[in-house]
């Protein structure tokens, strides 16, 4: 149990360390209700098959999707150092946070690491009206010369539901084109969208994209598809599958010689001349890894919605706030 909420907090820390709220603490109060309830179960009795010499299979249990994330993105590193590549398919489990993170613990393993995951339907297909796909996560984690990874991490709808629960939270709209209502016509309101559905990310490609994680991480895994997946918000126990691929880059070319052509490629891309009153190339992760530096320097700034969530659950639990613990604690 210790160990879960160890690396539950880091998964979630991550995320708010990288300026991606929507992925770190403010899902605490629901991962704890969760767990009180003994939908999501600490510690689960989860159990490794070994399907080929580069393929395992996790069985969550029901535990953490974070737990079951970093164990099975882990175990495809060492795979990884043995047979060159490693992949870890893992059903049921829960929501595993952010893709990316994954990614991340493969490059500072001196991996190149993949990750895609399944969630409850509510993206129509392309052309459709109807939620069918889950927003369904994938990224990809590249280390580079700089230290700051390339880490492309993205939602294969036109936004993450996560974001849309905060707008919903904070009376904000949804960018034109994001959603549809339940009647099937476009509306940037996220309390009609939370009727209706959310689009696919760049039309028939995000679609593309969104059927093939649901084959991956739900087909494949052996894990709920579509709406045996389950809703986080639901009452009942869910069944969300993920997979985790590393390869080991070393088996390709020698490290250095690989950061070299990483580093040629991104000052090219970074050289390009932006837009008029655009601002300068970046690649993806790379302001992401700025924040992270600013933020483990002075704190991970906390608005006032985080510190209501916090405070709340903190007093139905009986516990202090993080900012009410001894000087250098992280968060502030």
């Amino acid at each position: 149990m210790p160990e879960d909420a160890r690396t539950v907090a880091e998964g979630l820390l991550w995320a708010d360390l990288c300026a991606r709220r929507a992925q770190g603490l403010l899902w605490l109060p629901m991962l704890v209700r969760r767990l009180a309830r003994n939908l999501i179960r600490s510690p689960a009795p989860m159990t490794w098959t070994a399907v080929a010499p580069a393929a395992h299979r996790l069985d969550a249990a029901h535990g953490f999707g974070q737990v079951a994330g970093r164990l099975g993105m882990m175990r495809a590193v060492e795979l990884a150092r043995t047979q060159g590549v490693g992949l870890v398919a893992v059903r049921h489990s829960q929501h595993y946070g952010a893709a990316g993170y994954y990614c991340a613990l493969a490059v500072d393993a001196g991996c190149l690491g993949f990750t895609c995951a399944n969630a409850f339907p509510r993206v129509a297909p392309f052309g459709g009206t109807q939620g069918v796909l889950g927003t369904n996560p994938l990224a990809f984690g590249c280390p580079t010369p700089s230290g700051v990874p390339v880490v492309v991490d993205l939602a294969t709808s036109t936004l993450p539901g996560s974001e849309m629960r905060i707008l919903r939270g904070t009376g904000g709209t949804l960018p034109a084109g994001a959603a549809l209502d339940r009647a099937g016509h476009p509306t940037d309101d996220p309390e009609a969208a939370a009727q209706g559905c959310l689009l696919p990310a760049a039309g028939a490609k995000g679609f593309g994209l969104a059927l093939m994680v649901e084959i991956l991480a739900g087909v494949l895994t052996g894990a709920g598809v579509q709406r045996e997946a389950g809703s986080i918000w639901s009452d009942h126990l869910i069944d969300r599958g993920h997979v985790f691929i590393a390869i080991d880059l070393e088996r390709f070319l020698p490290r250095e010689a690989f950061l070299e052509r990483m580093g040629e490629l991104l000052t090219s891309i970074k050289n390009v001349r932006p837009v008029e009153g655009g601002e300068a190339i970046r690649y993806p992760g790379e302001i992401r890894g700025r924040y992270a530096a600013a933020y483990a320097r002075d704190g991970i700034p906390c608005d006032e919605a985080m510190e209501r969530v916090i405070e709340e659950l903190g007093a139905e639990l009986g516990v202090g706030p993080p900012w009410e613990l001894p000087a250098g604690s992280p968060v502030r």
